[in-house]
């Protein structure tokens, strides 16, 4: 097979698509719906839900030079104590460890507290570790890290794995749109007879069609991947302390499990297209190869090993042997004569 036969017939294609408006509103939209919209759609009401004042635990140093323990304390000024099983009121603390206590009209700053009620109190500069309640209390300058938080950061990145799913649909659908036109749409255009009639092989002309499909389609899947990066890093790292992305998941989802997905829906769209003679017919029929590609979408949500690294690895190995047969398959049915003399 000559390449440079094949680009020749990829770049003639992309060049047709600049001039089609439908193809080029369908490779903006999709990386916009998926790469801005479902991020902030996805992390908003998450951030909406979540405490105020939660967040990753500040680094505070203690040395704690003497300690109380199960006794009630009034009006006192304590430095690098530790309080245990306390009751404290109208006191000041600072640099301070204090566990399973209850404060009233307290001042606290540069401190630890865990497993506490406040009431009518002033926090600043310090970590709150299991918050039983907050009653007329001013946190400021400082992080609540209670178990809820904690659940709700695995819960988060547990879901943004999942999310990467959903842009796997991209490859799968823009080919759909992309391809019903790659011969059908040429036949229209009277376009296709001079195409199949120059000195190419059919490999050579399947490679050039797919590979313009290919070019665009991964360049709106890519495209959306760096924009929602971005949005979801900008939106997760309030919750989460941290940029989340990318991560390995993502990175062998985006470079190696989207174009083995392209590939698919690539080739048996344009055998699709290669067989039928309107262009929404071929829309229609391509639409099913969808399906099972949001079958596995759906089944990612059966379990944690459906999003780990090395599941994605098995996906790649599944993915490239269908791909391998599907185009194998694609050239075989194709035939350039038939499409010649029957098609009218």
């Amino acid at each position: 097979m000559r390449i440079g036969k094949s680009w020749i017939v990829a770049k003639k294609d992309m060049a047709e698509f600049k001039t089609n408006k439908y193809i080029i509103f369908t490779i903006l939209l999709m990386p916009t719906i998926m790469g801005v919209i479902v991020p902030i759609s996805y992390f908003l009401p998450i951030q909406f839900f979540a405490e105020e004042d939660s967040g990753p635990p500040l680094d505070i140093k203690l040395t704690t030079n003497w300690n109380l323990d199960n006794h009630t304390v009034y009006r006192g000024n304590y430095i690098n104590a530790s309080f245990q099983n306390m009751e404290i009121f109208s006191s000041v603390i600072e640099a301070s460890l204090v566990r399973n206590s209850t404060l009233r009209f307290v001042v606290v700053s540069n401190s630890i507290l865990d497993n506490v009620s406040l009431e009518y109190s002033i926090i600043t500069n310090s970590n709150i570790y299991n918050l039983k309640s907050r009653e007329g209390t001013v946190v400021k300058d400082s992080s609540i890290v209670t178990e809820e938080s904690s659940e709700r950061k695995e819960i988060t990145l547990t879901m943004l794995n999942f999310l990467l799913f959903f842009y796997m649909i991209i490859p799968a659908v823009i080919p759909t749109f992309v391809a019903s036109y790659s011969f059908v749409g040429e036949k229209n255009n009277r376009s296709l007879e001079p195409l199949l009639a120059t000195p190419t092989t059919d490999l050579e002309l399947l490679t050039g069609k797919m590979l313009s499909i290919f070019v665009v389609t991964m360049a709106a899947t890519w495209v959306s991947y760096v924009i929602s990066t971005v949005l979801v890093n900008t939106l997760a790292f309030p919750l989460l302390g941290h940029y989340p992305l990318p991560n390995a998941l993502w990175i062998i989802g985006f470079l190696a499990l989207a174009p083995l997905f392209c590939i698919l829906s690539i080739s048996l769209n344009v055998m699709v297209s290669s067989k039928v003679t309107d262009v929404r017919a071929s829309q229609q029929i391509g639409g099913l190869i969808v399906l099972p590609v949001l079958v596995f979408v759906f089944l990612t949500f059966a379990g944690p090993a459906f999003t780990s690294a090395w599941m994605m690895g098995i996906y790649c190995v599944i993915f490239l042997v269908i791909d391998v047969a599907v185009v194998f398959l694609s050239t075989k049915v194709f035939r350039r004569e038939e499409i010649l003399t029957r098609w009218k």
